[in-house]
């Protein structure tokens, strides 16, 4: 028999993984739509519960016998209350967060400080991993990449390894400066270069700020050179997660 009721126990437990201190607290975050759910399954992510609405849930029992974890199925009412979805596809899988431990690698290094957006942070992993990117950080401050909406950004892209998260940024220059990467702050300074004189080979990092207020002083003043994208006069400025595509492709292109 199905799950009816949104009181139900584990229902309202689960429901509660939609706030972030509830999945640092359990370890816990779930994952709705085949899509994803398949990406975290073929990418080692432990599930601990399946949810199903009927219409899913042949696509359900597979998602449960391959992962171990139980299935429930739920009607279409109670899947709402685990997602922020307002049309929800139809499986909510509850996974583990992975205990993993990643090193910065040698190449390219894409650094978010105060990036806090979700759709940015989403958009940014996806860019990172079309485009080849060695390592992304996320400083302390940094939106949760286990949050729904940073997973349907990222379409898949929160499973891989290469992703350090609540970073010191300062910290993380002084590594990369002992390892001999060079350092770009993205931002509008008076000695920034064009993107298109910038030297992006090799061991290199760039940074990217907060959506409202770019990098702090101290970081820029940090870093070895400041780089912006030239644009049209009456521009201002990208969204960050552009401006960290855009940066992400003049590497990966080597244009």
């Amino acid at each position: 028999m199905p799950i009816t009721s949104r009181n139900n126990e584990l229902i309202v437990s689960i429901s509660k993984l939609r706030d972030k201190k509830h999945r640092q607290m359990t370890g816990l975050f779930p994952v709705c739509g085949k899509k994803l759910a398949y990406e975290a399954l073929s990418s080692g992510v432990k599930f601990k519960y399946v949810f199903a609405a009927e219409k899913c849930l042949s696509a359900a029992k597979e998602l449960s016998e391959k992962s171990g974890a139980p299935l429930y199925e739920v009607t279409e009412d109670v899947l709402r209350k685990l997602t922020d979805e307002k049309s929800p596809e139809g499986v909510c899988a509850v996974c583990v967060i992975p205990d993993k431990k990643p090193k910065i690698k040698d190449g390219f290094v894409l650094i978010c400080d105060s990036l806090s957006d979700p759709g940015n942070a989403g958009t940014v992993l996806r860019s990172a991993r079309a485009f080849g990117c060695g390592t992304v950080i996320f400083s302390a401050g940094c939106a949760d990449i286990y949050s729904e909406k940073v997973l349907r950004g990222a379409m898949g892209a929160v499973f891989s390894d290469n992703i350090i998260t609540g970073a010191d940024t300062l910290s993380v220059i002084s590594e990369l400066k002992n390892r001999g990467f060079k350092i770009y702050a993205a931002a509008l300074h008076k000695n920034a270069v064009p993107l298109d004189f910038a030297d992006l080979s090799g061991n290199c990092a760039v940074m990217i700020g907060n959506e409202g207020r770019g990098l702090p002083d101290e970081i820029i003043s940090a870093a070895d050179e400041a780089l912006f994208i030239e644009m049209e006069p009456e521009c201002e400025s990208l969204n960050a997660a552009v401006a960290a595509s855009v940066i992400l492709y003049r590497r990966y292109s080597g244009s």
